[in-house]
């Protein structure tokens, strides 16, 4: 009879903690499927390349940082955690119209 009410303690507990998610984005036609995305702050956007040509996923933040995850080929998932708050530019490199605003919140 004990269990029980401990049980339902843990899982209360659980509830309330926020976990980082997987958010998934696509490439096909030399475009991002969204142009706007706004994500928790420590989500991970995975972007999966389902296009015919190999693209470059460069991450640039507010203070101007770049973070280069380099060539991505057809088929190919690349993730970024975006562990601060604040509003970043995703572009492909190679595509220079290919363009996503993430805002991490």
């Amino acid at each position: 009879m004990k269990l029980l009410p401990m049980t339902f303690l843990g899982l209360a507990t659980l509830a309330t903690v926020a976990f980082a998610a997987d958010v998934p984005v696509s490439q096909k036609n030399q475009t991002f499927s969204t142009l706007a995305l706004t994500v928790h702050a420590g989500d991970k956007v995975m972007v999966q390349n389902d296009d015919t040509v190999t693209h470059n996923i460069t991450v640039k933040g507010a203070d101007g940082d770049a973070d280069d995850l380099g060539l991505q080929k057809p088929g190919q998932k690349l993730g970024y955690k975006f562990e601060t708050k604040g509003v970043y530019r995703v572009i492909c490199s190679i595509h220079p119209r290919m363009k996503m605003t993430v805002t991490a919140e």
